[in-house]
C-alpha cells in the first residue's frame, strides 16, 4: 500500500466497515448488559472527589458506599469522574463512552497496521476484534478494562511505527503510555514490560538501547507510586484466589487470550473459530521460526517477530507468576486483556501471508484457516448477540423488572445456593436503591432469614420467617452460576427454562402465596418469584 492508498478510500472503507460491525455489537450488547458487582463499585467510587478517592483506593479511608472496596489504580476512576460530571450516574452513557474509546483505539491500531504492513492485514485484524464477543463485552464494561485495552492498542500502534528507542519523542510517548497503562490496571506493568521487549528488539545501536533502558528505569521508578494501591488491594482481599496451573488450566488460559466462554456455547462455531485461529497461529509461528533460522539475530528487526517476542515474554511471565504467586490469580482472563489486540494483529499478518510458510500448500492452508475463522466468528457472534441476555454479568435488570411489579412495601429475599451468588443481585440493587430496599438471605434450611448488612454482610443473627411479615410482597430470587456446557443443554432443550411453581416452599408454609415467576437462563441464571400474603379465610 502506498501512502496515497493509506489516506485513500480503500482504507477508509475498511475502517468504516469494521467500525460499523463494532458499533452494531456495542449497540446490541450495551443495553442488555446489567450493572454487576464490580461495576457497582466503579459507579460508586467515580462520584468521589480526588481527596477521598485516592485514600479510599489505598485503603486509608473507609466510606459507607455499601459496595465492595476496589483494588484498582486510580486512572480509570479519575477519567470516569470527569465523565460523571457530564453524564451523571447513567450506566448506558458510560458503556457507550467506554466503547467509543475502545472503538477509537481499534481504528488507530488498524491505521498503524496499514502503514506498516498493508490494508488487508489491518482489515483482518479489525474483523477479528470487531467480531469477538470478548472484545464487545470488555468495550462496554464500566471498569478499567476498556481503558486498559485501548492503551494496549495505542502501545502496539506506537511500536508499529518503529524506532521507538532511537527517537526521543517516541520513547517519551512510550513511557507516558506505560505509566497510563499501569495506573489504569496493575497488569499494565506486565503489558508495558512485554512491549519493552519489542522496543529493545528493534534497537540497532547501543546508544539507543542504553537510552531505552534508562527510560524504562525512570518508568519503573514512577511505577513505585502504585505501592500504596497494591497495599490497599492486599488489605481488602477477603479470599485467597489461587491460579490453577494444571495442563487443562493452562490450555484454558491460552484459549481465553483470544476467545470467551460465549463462543463455546455453539460447539460447531467454536470448533471452526478456534481451529482456524490455531492453524493461523501455527503457520505464523513456523514462518517466524524460518525467519529466525534464515536471518538469525537480524530477525528481530522484523516488527511482527518483535511483537511475537513481546507476546511470548508477557505470557511466559504471567504463567510463571501463576505458579509462584499464591493468593492472586495471575491467569485470570480479565487481567490479560492487553494480549487480545496483539494476538489479533499476529493472526492478521499470518492470514495475509506476511509471516508464514512459503508455497502453494501453505497458501491454501492459510486461506482455508481464514475461512474457518471467519465462518466461526460470524456464527458465534450472531449467537452471542442474538442471546445477549445469556452473556450479561449479572441479573440485576431482571430483578429490577420483578421488583417493579411487586408494588410498595417490599423486600428481596435470596435463596441460598451454597456459595454467595446472592451478591450478584445484592450489590447492584444496593447501588441503585441503597437502604430503601431491604434485602434478606434465606438460610439453607429455609427456616430463617438474615438481613444482609451494608457492605454485603450476611453474618447477622438469623431471624424467624415472621420477621418478613411487615412487608406486603417479597421478591424471592435464586442466582446460579452456569458454564457454557449448561447453556448448551438449555439450547438443546429449546432455549428456555420453566419458571418455578414455588421457589421457596418454606415461605409458602409460613403463610406467603407464590405468584408471578420468572426464569432467565444465562451464565448468571435467575429464577425469581413474587410472594404476597395469603388471604385470610
Amino acid at each position: 500500500m502506498t501512502a496515497a492508498d493509506i489516506r485513500g478510500p480503500r482504507l477508509s472503507l475498511a475502517l468504516g466497515f469494521v467500525l460499523l460491525l463494532f458499533a452494531a455489537g456495542v449497540f446490541v450488547f450495551a443495553p442488555a448488559q446489567n450493572v454487576w458487582i464490580d461495576e457497582s463499585t466503579q459507579l460508586s467510587g467515580m462520584t468521589l472527589p480526588v481527596g477521598q478517592l485516592i485514600p479510599w483506593l489505598t485503603g486509608k479511608l473507609a466510606l459507607p458506599l455499601g459496595t465492595p472496596p476496589d483494588r484498582m489504580p486510580p486512572l480509570s476512576y479519575l477519567v470516569d469522574h470527569m465523565a460523571w460530571l457530564v453524564f451523571g450516574s447513567t450506566p448506558i452513557a458510560f458503556r457507550l463512552f467506554h466503547a467509543a474509546i475502545v472503538g477509537g483505539a481499534l481504528l488507530l491500531l488498524m491505521t498503524a497496521m496499514a502503514r506498516r504492513f498493508n490494508g488487508r492485514s489491518a482489515l483482518i485484524t479489525g474483523l477479528v476484534l470487531a467480531l469477538s464477543p470478548k472484545f464487545i463485552e470488555l468495550a462496554v464494561e464500566i471498569r478499567a478494562y476498556p481503558f486498559f485495552t485501548a492503551i494496549s492498542c495505542a502501545q502496539i500502534a506506537l511500536l508499529l511505527g518503529g524506532d521507538v528507542a532511537a527517537k526521543p519523542k517516541r520513547l517519551a510517548l512510550f513511557v507516558l503510555l506505560g505509566l497510563a497503562s499501569a495506573y489504569t490496571h496493575y497488569f499494565g506493568v506486565v503489558a508495558t514490560s512485554a512491549y519493552f521487549v519489542a522496543v529493545l528488539a528493534d534497537t540497532r545501536r547501543w546508544r539507543d538501547a542504553i537510552q531505552a533502558v534508562l527510560a524504562y528505569g525512570v518508568m519503573a521508578l514512577l511505577w513505585l507510586g502504585l505501592i500504596p494501591f497494591v497495599t490497599g488491594a492486599t488489605s481488602i482481599s477477603s479470599a485467597t484466589e489461587v491460579a490453577q496451573t494444571g495442563v487443562g488450566a493452562l490450555a484454558a488460559y491460552l484459549f481465553q487470550l483470544l476467545g470467551s466462554a460465549a463462543q463455546m456455547v455453539n460447539p460447531v462455531a467454536a470448533a471452526l473459530y478456534f481451529g482456524g485461529a490455531a492453524l493461523l497461529v501455527l503457520l505464523g509461528v513456523l514462518g517466524l521460526l524460518m525467519l529466525l533460522g534464515r536471518e538469525r539475530l537480524e530477525a528481530r528487526y522484523n516488527v511482527a517477530f518483535a511483537l511475537a517476542l513481546a507476546l511470548a515474554a508477557g505470557v511466559s511471565v504471567t504463567v510463571l507468576a501463576g505458579f509462584a504467586i499464591k493468593g492472586f490469580n495471575a491467569l485470570a482472563p480479565r487481567y490479560n486483556l492487553w494480549a487480545l489486540p496483539l494476538l489479533a494483529l499476529l493472526i492478521g499478518v499470518a492470514a495475509d501471508g506476511l509471516i508464514g510458510l512459503p508455497g502453494k500448500a501453505a497458501r491454501r492452508a492459510r486461506y482455508g484457516a481464514l475461512a474457518l475463522l471467519a465462518i466461526g466468528a460470524i456464527w458465534a457472534q450472531a449467537g452471542f448477540l442474538g442471546r445477549a441476555q445469556w452473556y450479561i454479568h449479572g441479573p440485576s435488570a431482571a430483578l429490577e423488572e420483578t421488583i417493579a411489579k411487586a408494588g410498595d412495601n417490599k423486600a428481596v429475599v435470596y435463596v441460598a445456593t451454597g456459595s454467595p451468588t446472592w451478591s450478584w443481585g445484592y450489590f447492584p440493587l444496593y447501588w441503585r436503591h441503597r437502604a430503601t430496599l431491604p434485602q434478606w438471605l434465606l438460610t439453607a434450611d429455609g427456616a430463617h432469614v438474615v438481613r444482609i448488612g451494608i457492605g454485603g454482610d450476611p453474618n447477622g443473627a438469623p431471624q424467624p420467617l415472621s420477621a418478613l411479615d411487615s412487608f406486603s410482597h417479597l421478591v424471592v430470587a435464586r442466582i446460579d452460576l452456569k458454564t457454557y456446557k449448561d447453556l448448551r443443554a438449555v439450547v438443546a432443550s429449546g432455549g428456555a427454562m420453566a419458571a418455578p411453581a414455588d421457589l421457596a416452599p418454606t415461605l409458602s408454609q409460613a403463610g406467603w402465596q407464590p405468584a408471578q415467576a420468572i426464569a432467565r437462563p444465562g451464565f448468571y441464571t435467575l429464577t425469581g418469584q413474587i410472594y404476597g400474603h395469603r388471604p385470610t379465610p
